[in-house]
């Protein structure tokens, strides 16, 4: 069964319904959770959700992205992978070598775990995972 990367653009997308890419992201999801499809993401990309959300739609958002999170984790839907001191030097490597692209650092460690996880699709909006090589849905 392949597996799916959360990336945070579709964990917002998903909380946030005045996100612009709120319905996509809530139909997309449905249709994963409907096939039982294994979701992965990693600490920093929900440290980075849960600070968007915080600063954007307030604490009792974020409390409930945690619920959310916290559900999936319990029902054994989604795995959070850490990012390790190794993965954090690589990503560095990655945003030297592609200085042209105006990748994050979180989207540096994302790129390394979800092609560690041997993940192909990604849950979000960010082109850049399209640029290295992942297909982006919705």
């Amino acid at each position: 069964m392949s597996l799916v990367f959360v990336d945070t653009g579709g964990w917002i997308g998903l909380l946030v319904s005045r996100d612009q890419f709120h319905k996509r992201a809530v139909s997309h999801y449905a249709a994963l959770s409907q096939q039982n499809i294994p979701l992965v993401t990693t600490n920093y990309v929900l440290t980075e959700t849960y600070t968007r959300i915080r600063y954007d739609d307030g604490y009792a958002k974020t409390l409930q992205f945690h619920d959310i999170v916290q559900k999936a984790i319990k029902i054994g839907r989604l795995r959070i992978e850490w990012i390790t001191p190794a993965i954090h030097n690589e990503a560095w490597d990655i945003l030297r070598k592609y200085k042209d692209q105006a990748f994050s650092f979180v989207d540096c460690t994302s790129f390394i775990v979800a092609k560690k996880t041997a993940v192909t699709e990604v849950f979000g909006f960010d082109r850049g995972f399209t640029t290295m090589g992942f297909v982006l849905k919705p």
